[in-house]
């Protein structure tokens, strides 16, 4: 099939620097599977695309609405990432017709009415897709463009003061949260299936574990939420979180995303016990040693044993 990859870029508004991330994200299971390489579809970039999309909305209304209770920020946010409305935007753009590449037997009009349908996961896909490609500050400047200003800015106050102001930093902390351990897993396995990513994330994101986060914590971590006689929160994690992102922002709007994740990443997320655990879910899904050593450690052919020792010494490891 030939491809005019300019007038899908020209319809999307982002020239791609490697477009085979815009091919990916434009791929469905189904056309995969048909081609005869099923692992290359899109889900896995939903995955990604999917908590920075989540994290783009959150973030425009921190900035744009401090006027609002987190609540209603957070069902803003709801609104603006339902599966219909990104659906509609899909087909505004000019891709529903041929977009993405499907092999399934229904009419692309009647999988446009259904909920689930492959329009919405195919923009959450291209999200990913820009992120990998142009890094979050133009992810975001993109979805506010296309999704959220169109949308709400006609209806923002010119109101500055904030409203309860460390519920505001913990909303933004949980979508960090959900988007930098997302990151995280993507690039720490890239030959994992969604599905892998999802339960492994869900780990990282529990209870338990962000009970750990709060309890590793130090007065210096916690001076960044500027408290001054104020209570510290008893779970201050997500809000500091959200509050060392606002730091980095006000320094460096480009680079706030990535020293934020990196801060995360360095102090909190245990990359040898991530990885046992990933191992452990494909070794149970059947994948075989050579294939997790090649795929998920990175190691070639020529240097399988070092890949074989590489691969002993993670699941030897102790895991709590």
């Amino acid at each position: 099939m030939e491809i005019n990859w300019s007038q899908v870029e020209s319809k999307i508004g982002i020239k791609f620097k490697h477009s085979d991330y815009l091919r990916l994200a434009l791929t469905h299971p189904s056309y995969a599977e048909q081609l005869g390489k099923p692992e290359e579809n899109n889900e896995r970039l939903e995955f990604l695309g999917k908590s920075m999309l989540n994290l783009a909305c959150i973030d425009y209304l921190y900035r744009n609405c401090p006027y609002l209770e987190a609540g209603k920020l957070s069902k803003l946010r709801d609104k603006l990432v339902e599966g219909e409305r990104l659906t509609k935007l899909w087909f505004q753009m000019e891709l529903g017709a041929s977009y993405p590449f499907l092999a399934l037997k229904e009419e692309r009009y009647q999988l446009r009415q259904k909920s689930n349908n492959p329009f919405a996961s195919a923009f959450k896909a291209l999200v990913g897709a820009i992120y990998l490609d142009r890094g979050y500050l133009q992810t975001r400047k993109w979805i506010d463009k296309h999704l959220i200003a169109p949308l709400l800015e006609r209806y923002q106050k010119d109101i500055k003061e904030r409203f309860s102001h460390n519920k505001q930093l913990q909303l933004l902390g949980n979508a960090l949260l959900k988007a930098i351990v997302a990151e995280y897993l993507y690039n720490l396995l890239p030959g994992m299936k969604e599905k892998g990513l999802s339960s492994l994330a869900n780990n990282l994101l529990k209870k338990e574990k962000v009970n750990e986060y709060n309890s590793q914590l130090t007065k210096q971590d916690l001076a960044v939420l500027k408290l001054g006689d104020e209570v510290v929160p008893v779970k201050p994690f997500k809000p500091l979180l959200g509050a060392i992102y606002v730091d980095y922002h006000t320094e460096n709007d480009k680079t706030a995303f990535a020293k934020t994740s990196e801060w995360l990443a360095n102090k909190f997320l245990d990359e040898e016990k991530t990885l046992q655990r990933g191992i452990s879910l494909l070794l149970k899904e059947g994948y075989p040693q050579k294939w997790i050593i090649h795929n998920i450690l990175g190691y070639e052919s020529k240097n399988y044993q070092a890949g074989k020792d590489k691969y002993n010494e993670i699941m030897t490891t102790t895991t709590s």
